[in-house]
């Protein structure tokens, strides 16, 4: 009953929330590297984040902490702004990485325990529990917001872990595992209206900052929470294969961008998504190669549960290396051109 009940209060509040984007003039233009035609309302995010709340609130579903959905507001309201007025890069990363040390703190999410990644047992991260967690939560906020450049690719990649997690949660009997529902059925919402037909029924809509940083936020706090302590349900270094096109992606444009003499935060073409499509993809298939790529990710992690997790990071480390190998060498083909 509470899957019917957020799945049409999702639905209302993205009607809503695409009428007042547009009255507000918190759309989104087209321009050099965005393509897209006329403007489009970048509130997928604000009508996903006021969904999960309504449903913390009304509906009686917990969050993992009420620490934690007080840190979400902040950063949803922070990427909020940035839509209205651009932030610095810079500035953004540093609000990304208060909100992960606050996290590890306040909010009572933290990474204590990374798994045995040297085959000399678990390795407790003690002192540096609160600057990784903040590391993790910066890094793969950015990495959505860096992934969100064509239609339902960021919202994707956010979904597949979410839902592997709650397959898994629902399977161990989690008690939390209703919180990842609710952050599921607004992302299914958002994915009809944003590759949907574009008319009055379901007008387009964008995730913005809003929503990618935030779900970012949130993604991280749910891969932190369901892989750490007695309830985890995943081991430590599965996490990494669960976001693999968004973390793979950002490291290697990163990397790009410094071979080519760049600024490596400065927005540009240079992401796999833009590469893919440059080759001659269309912006669908280029989603549907991206999206199998990350749930291969997640297939290839969990099946490695069943080895040691050293293991699992050296098979991470190959295919990371492969990705850049590939990123690397179409720069130096398009350099060539």
């Amino acid at each position: 009953m509470h899957f019917a009940i957020i799945a049409l209060i999702s639905v209302v509040v993205a009607r809503i929330s695409i009428s007042l984007g547009a009255r507000l003039g918190l759309v989104d233009h087209p321009d050099a590297r965005k393509q897209h035609s006329g403007t489009v309302a970048l509130t997928g995010g604000v009508f996903i984040f006021l969904t999960i709340l309504l449903g913390t609130l009304f509906l009686d579903i917990e969050p993992y902490t009420t620490e934690m959905m007080v840190i979400a507001i902040a950063v949803f309201l922070v990427g909020v702004f940035d839509d209205f007025q651009q932030i610095h890069a810079g500035l953004r990363l540093l609000i990304q990485y208060v909100a992960g040390a606050l996290l590890a703190t306040y909010g009572g999410i933290a990474i204590d325990n990374v798994g045995n990644l040297l085959a000399f047992g678990d390795i407790y991260l003690l002192l540096l529990t609160i600057p990784l967690t903040a590391l993790s939560v910066a890094g793969l906020s950015n990495a959505y917001n860096m992934t969100d450049g064509i239609d339902g690719l960021a919202a994707s990649t956010i979904a597949l872990p979410l839902l592997a997690l709650y397959c898994l949660a629902v399977d161990n009997r989690h008690p939390e595992a209703e919180f990842l529902m609710l952050m599921l059925i607004p992302l299914g919402v958002f994915l009809i209206f944003n590759l949907g037909p574009n008319n009055n029924l379901l007008p387009k809509v964008f995730l913005g900052d809003g929503g990618s940083i935030t779900l970012g936020f949130l993604v991280t706090a749910s891969l932190v929470h369901f892989s750490q302590g007695d309830w985890a349900v995943i081991e430590p270094v599965t996490a990494l294969w669960m976001v693999t096109v968004p973390l793979m992606d950002m490291l290697a444009t990163m990397l790009r961008r410094y071979r080519g003499g760049r600024k490596v935060m400065d927005a540009d073409r240079s992401h796999l998504h833009h590469t893919l499509m440059d080759m001659g993809f269309t912006p669908r298939q280029t989603l549907t190669i991206l999206v199998v790529y990350a749930t291969g990710g997640i297939a290839v992690g969990l099946a490695l549960e069943a080895v040691p997790a050293y293991v699992s990071l050296a098979g991470y480390f190959l295919v990371f290396g492969l990705h850049c190998a590939f990123v690397l060498d179409l720069l130096s083909i398009q350099s060539r051109e």
